[in-house]
């Protein structure tokens, strides 16, 4: 059986030149089509992938386990430092000594008095301005966010020696109060309430929610208190972890107007009884992330019964 080759046609044969098409013509075109083999991996791939791998799984864990020793450290140090002496070794008898005292007792029980009245008045201020802001008046929000940023710019020795100087003689019964550091604890949270409250309204459709509800028949309070408050439940709890970790660690406020918080009984402790001091900072410091812990716990736990519940709706 003879194989079938290429023939150039006369006229092809006229246009092309022959020896172009020598090569076609020696062609077996009833060979088996040879199947595609894809090329293997070259060999500097290798180095790649494995500098891939690591930069994506093991420098993760080695910033993760580096930034854990360098923050556990020094609490260490410092939890070791003050629950020990050189006499009795560990013991947590001047702490307990030291709440059995009027005066410590008045400290923090002004500190936590003064950090949940901060809380609760600020937002009291802040959510319905801002509700009513991005109802009524979107275009004054630019405006208020650079307003809310002004006591990030004024010092608090300058703002609390101003206003004393100037109100004091006013209302001279007023600043000897405890309550005469609210105004300024607001004023200085003042920045973090506006911007995670600002933050949970834009995340939600709020005219959209307002108009549902008022469909329903529900009025403005119900609504605010029923439907707008639970939306944004994420974001108090938020900005209510930074307002109760400035609040309760304010010094400068409370030493300028003479009062005992706290943070101004630490610094007292700190220049005579080191050790004590140093237990008190480990006590405080463990304390706030416990309690930064269960706020943010309380907050995912209602966060998720809420979308679950509008999953059910």
């Amino acid at each position: 059986m003879t194989q079938p080759t290429y023939t150039p046609s006369p006229a092809a044969g006229a246009l092309v030149d022959p020896d172009l098409l020598a090569p076609f013509a020696q062609q077996d075109l009833s060979a088996e089509p040879r199947p595609f083999t894809p090329p293997a991996p070259s060999a500097p791939l290798a180095p790649l992938a494995a500098k891939r791998s690591f930069t994506k799984h093991a420098l993760p864990r080695i910033i993760l386990i580096t930034f854990l020793v360098v923050a556990i450290l020094p609490l260490a140090s410092v939890g070791v430092f003050g629950f020990t002496n050189v006499v009795d070794g560990f013991t947590i008898a001047p702490v307990l000594e030291l709440f059995g005292e009027a005066k410590a007792v008045k400290a923090v029980t002004n500190t936590v008095v003064l950090t949940l009245l901060t809380v609760v008045i600020g937002y009291a201020l802040v959510i319905p301005t801002l509700v009513w802001m991005h109802l009524r008046a979107p275009k004054l929000l630019p405006a208020a966010e650079t307003a809310s940023l002004l006591p990030y710019v004024i010092p608090a020795i300058a703002l609390v020696g101003g206003v004393n100087l100037v109100l004091r003689p006013l209302a001279p019964g007023f600043f000897v109060s405890l309550y005469s550091l609210l105004p300024f604890y607001v004023l200085m949270t003042l920045p973090f309430m506006f911007r995670t409250i600002d933050s949970g309204l834009r995340a939600l459709d709020l005219p959209t929610l307002m108009r549902a509800s008022e469909s329903l028949g529900c009025g403005i309070f119900t609504t605010f208190f029923r439907v707008v408050l639970p939306n944004l439940w994420p974001a108090i709890v938020s900005g209510s972890l930074l307002v109760v970790m400035m609040s309760s660690g304010e010094l400068v406020m409370a030493s300028l107007l003479l009062h005992t918080t706290f943070p101004t009984l630490l610094v007292e402790l700190g220049q005579s009884q080191v050790r004590l001091a140093a237990a008190l900072s480990f006590i405080t410091i463990v304390g706030s992330w416990l309690l930064m812990a269960a706020m943010v716990f309380a907050g995912s736990r209602r966060g998720t019964a809420h979308r679950a519940t509008q999953f059910s709706i």
